[in-house]
């Protein structure tokens, strides 16, 4: 799915390299993992459905991808799966539906999806992160999925996307799990815009961690920086042809130009999807799939296996809210390393 060239800011498979089996931030965590499915309503009026993982007593299951939706949507997705290369769209996801709940509170993360995808389209990272003691909420942006797509890519939705999010803490923090002092956000592709607003507007939040799109560019959320006082990280995907080489300067800059601290995690041969479970779904979502070119030459390369792509992320994304939100600087130290050499490299601005 190339969806053009700027335009598209906002929006697989080599051998794979290793990540250090031992790396506790790619292990699972103590705590089962746990999900449910919510239904809200925002300030704004717009019901959401809201995917919720969280860490759970007992031992984790597993369910076919699917049974995220009911009816007509399951049936639709089940086609769409059965149409991608099985090692780009996993298949299954791991958590027990309807856990009962661990004892204590825990810190809470909202996740945003990108452009026509889904609330589960980072599964495996809500699971992982749920395991290492996090609770995860994730809505449908209503307009923007893949079901009931043709909101546009303006910083009018934008603003509707964020307030989503805003929403989903609102009803979030009275869940005795969630713990309101701790809260951030991370996001994907449109998702990622949608977090850097948020952190710029909703004072509960305390950061963000963006994947494959700026916090600010000329095309969307321009001049954001300089009123985002909290700290954003950056995962980019290296060969990224949706948001093209002039997509990543974008990322590199607000990098350089962000709050402290903050992280910047290129990975080599990755694509737009490669860090997500959708990669190829119904024959859509392609970079990041499979074979592909490269934006500045053109010439043919293989995208990262899918699954050392998606330990990338999942290992960023817990190591990062690790040390953002339970002040553990063992997680910094791990979210600087460079793992695994010579596909991943790792830059900060620390104090």
């Amino acid at each position: 799915m190339r969806l053009g060239l700027l335009a598209l800011l906002l929006v697989g498979c080599s051998a794979p390299s290793q990540i250090d089996a031992g790396d506790p931030f790619l292990n699972r965590g103590p705590y089962a993992s746990g999900s449910r499915q919510l239904s809200i309503t925002t300030d704004a009026g717009r019901t959401l459905p809201v995917e919720v993982w969280y860490p759970a007593t007992g031992t984790t299951s597993s369910f076919p991808v699917e049974e995220f939706e009911d009816g007509a949507r399951r049936t639709q997705l089940a086609s769409w799966i059965s149409q991608a290369p099985e090692a780009c769209t996993p298949r299954t996801a791991h958590s027990t539906r309807d856990a009962p709940a661990a004892e204590g509170t825990f810190p809470l993360l909202v996740f945003s999806h990108c452009t026509e995808c889904f609330r589960f389209s980072l599964h495996t990272v809500a699971e992982h992160l749920a395991s290492h003691g996090f609770v995860v909420a994730a809505p449908d942006h209503v307009g923007n999925t893949r079901f009931d797509g043709g909101a546009p890519l303006t910083n009018a939705f934008l603003e509707v996307r964020a307030s989503d999010i805003s929403g989903v803490i609102d009803s979030m923090s009275g869940n005795s799990q969630v713990d309101p002092a701790r809260i951030a956000v991370f996001g994907h592709s449109f998702g990622a815009v949608t977090t850097a607003k948020v952190v710029e507007r909703d004072p509960r939040v305390r950061g963000g961690f963006l994947i494959a799109a700026p916090a600010d560019s000329p095309i969307l959320n321009a001049g954001a920086l300089p009123r985002i006082t909290k700290p954003l990280s950056f995962l980019l995907a290296m060969e990224d042809n949706s948001i093209s080489f002039l997509g990543n300067e974008f990322i590199r800059d607000n990098f350089t130009k962000g709050q402290r601290p903050t992280w910047l995690i290129e990975v080599e041969n990755a694509g737009h999807w490669s860090p997500s479970d959708i990669a190829g779904l119904g024959g859509s979502y392609l970079p990041g799939c499979g074979d592909g070119a490269r934006d500045l030459d053109g010439g043919v390369f293989t995208y990262v296996d899918n699954e050392l792509g998606r330990q990338i992320t999942k290992r960023s994304v817990a190591a990062w809210a690790t040390f953002l939100l339970k002040d553990d600087a063992a997680a910094a130290t791990a979210l600087s390393a460079e793992t695994p050499t010579g596909v991943v490299h790792v830059r900060s601005r620390r104090p």
